[in-house]
């Protein structure tokens, strides 16, 4: 190597010297050189050193362990490099990682490269490799960098999983949707869907949702309302009904097979359907004419109608004295009042409801010795105000 001394020359001289020369020689007194063997051990002693140096300082320049930094120098003391002594010069130089080949496994891509750092953590600093929550390393960060180092990096995916209407979001490592699930620990009917399917790889924002399926039975019935069929009957008055048969409401059941999915009905099918006939409900309806008479409280049924001559009396006019114990009585034993009328039992009969225009509803329920034919009395109590006027009025004999 041209600069650096040959050893082989040196040895070569020493061997052609005579024996006896190099060991007689001495300095002469006041000379200005040294003597030639004292030059020759010099020269040898020179180029040991500089071998020695510059085998150190290539071993070092060449080593591949990512610990070995450059040769560290202190004056007046020996460091060993390899095991070999290096005599310490006064300057100190600091230590710097070298450059290693690593290989770099990212979500399972292979990616072969080099790094000057001391650790796994700082050479994937480095290479510009974020490690965000849930991500996962091997080695692990604090490791050391070597030469060769394969460095495994599994990225977490940020998905959100939407299960019984609760929605999260989370981070995994896992590959398909079914490790996913089963990272959560989430339990699936065999009627259960997952969207996407089980075996859909995960990636970045993707969106799980599980779809609880169930199934059952709906029974439905709807009533068939009978049927009402009426009989004229002209023996009956008009609005008078009778029913004659009651008849039953019919009824359809419909089965239906219902699929649920996060409890909303999403399917419904038909299974089965039955029906019972209704029967029909037989109205007698009364179809003879009725007479009707207009009345403050309303309208009235009455079967026949008179003129007669209507008077008013009352217990205190009746010819019985206050002390008899049939004073205020009338011939069928009810006190006479408002509503009890005399009459003559041959044209009305006693018990029947009759009505007053201008006195109102009442009953035949008295006689008297000078009510005969077409003639009323009407009664009242002595408490109580007598305002009707004698005179002819057309009465209805209610039915």
């Amino acid at each position: 190597m041209p600069g650096k001394p040959s050893r082989a020359p040196v040895l070569l001289r020493e061997k052609q010297a005579p024996l006896g020369r190099l060991q007689g020689a001495k300095l002469s007194t006041g000379s200005l050189f040294p003597s030639r063997r004292v030059l020759h051990l010099s020269l040898i002693t020179l180029v040991a050193v500089g071998a020695l140096l510059f085998a150190v300082l290539g071993s070092v320049g060449a080593g591949s362990s990512p610990n070995r930094g450059r040769l560290v120098l202190t004056d007046g003391l020996y460091n060993h490099v390899n095991g070999a002594p290096v005599v310490a010069a006064a300057a100190a130089i600091a230590p710097t990682p070298d450059s290693v080949p690593i290989t770099l496994h990212e979500d399972g891509l292979a990616t072969s490269t080099t790094a000057a750092s001391p650790t796994v953590g700082e050479a994937l600093a480095q290479k510009g490799i974020v490690l965000g929550r849930g991500d996962y390393v091997f080695p692990d960060r604090a490791s050391p960098l070597t030469a060769g180092t394969h460095i495994y990096i599994y990225h977490a995916n940020d998905v959100s999983l939407v299960v019984d209407g609760q929605t999260a979001e989370t981070r995994t490592r896992k590959a398909t949707v079914a490790g996913l699930l089963s990272e959560a620990g989430i339990t699936l009917a065999p009627e259960d869907r997952v969207e996407p399917p089980p075996d859909t790889p995960l990636t970045k924002d993707t969106t799980v949702r599980v779809v609880r399926v169930r199934e059952g039975i709906d029974t439905v019935e709807e009533t068939i309302p009978r049927e009402t069929i009426y009989q004229n009957n002209p023996s009956m008055d008009q609005g008078d009904y009778v029913v004659l048969q009651p008849g039953a409401d019919g009824l359809i059941r419909r089965s239906y097979r219902v699929v649920y999915e996060d409890g909303q009905e999403a399917e419904r099918e038909l299974v089965d359907e039955s029906e019972v006939q209704s029967e029909p409900e037989i109205v007698a309806r009364g179809t003879r004419p009725v007479n009707l008479v207009d009345t403050p409280a309303g309208p009235l049924r009455y079967r026949d109608s008179l003129n007669v001559w209507a008077t008013w009396y009352n217990p205190a006019s009746a010819g019985r004295s206050a002390d008899s114990p049939w004073y205020g009585i009338a011939a069928t034993g009810v006190p006479v009042h408002r509503g009890i009328v005399a009459v003559d039992p041959s044209v009305i009969p006693l018990g029947s409801r009759i009505y007053v225009p201008g006195y109102g509803e009442a009953v035949a329920a008295d006689t008297g010795s000078a009510v005969v034919g077409n003639i009323i009395d009407l009664g009242f109590a002595d408490y109580e105000v007598a305002d009707w006027r004698s005179g002819w009025v057309e009465i209805y004999i209610l039915e």
